[in-house]
């Protein structure tokens, strides 16, 4: 996955949220979901794709939990939003646009975006149980807190130089 990284000829060290942050980052999003009358599940990951939290609200569906994981693992892992996956394979063979889906834990629709730091993946969230534009607020929630507490702009990557 790709963190924050700095390299010697031997070693990298990457960047990645920590606990607290990614206690920060589900509790934005919650907040959200409650404001939205909306039940979800939220996982959040390092930049190695570890699940490090997870809340599964009262009433959320069963699946919404391994659906907000695969959201998170696909934004991680690839550093952009999960709301751009429909505009990128337009502009792929058939074989990538019907291939790509069916890879494990992939998740190809809004509710996963990437906690970006001047360009590094530092970490993802990924939220479902509600519509997938609410799945996007909740998640986005999440991201503009943990902006806020690394005091930096929000950014969203759309994936324009990402593959």
């Amino acid at each position: 996955m790709n963190g924050k990284t700095t390299h010697t000829p031997y070693l990298r060290q990457v960047g990645s949220i920590t606990l607290p942050l990614a206690r920060h980052a589900l509790q934005a999003a919650l907040d959200k979901a409650a404001e939205l009358s909306v039940r979800i599940s939220v996982s959040v990951v390092d930049a190695a794709g570890h699940l490090i939290h997870l809340a599964h609200m009262d009433g959320a569906t069963l699946q919404s939990r391994d659906i907000a994981l695969n959201k998170a693992l696909t934004a991680v892992g690839f550093g952009f939003s999960t709301s751009a996956w429909e505009a990128r394979l337009e502009s792929r063979s058939a074989a990538v646009r019907q291939g790509l889906p069916l890879q494990p834990r992939m998740a190809l629709f809004g509710g996963g975006e990437p906690f970006l730091q001047q360009g590094a993946t530092l970490g993802a969230i990924g939220v479902s149980g509600a519509s997938e534009q609410e799945d996007v607020l909740c998640a986005m929630a999440a991201v503009h807190a943990v902006a806020s507490l690394l005091d930096q702009p929000s950014q969203r990557a759309a994936g324009e130089d990402r593959a």
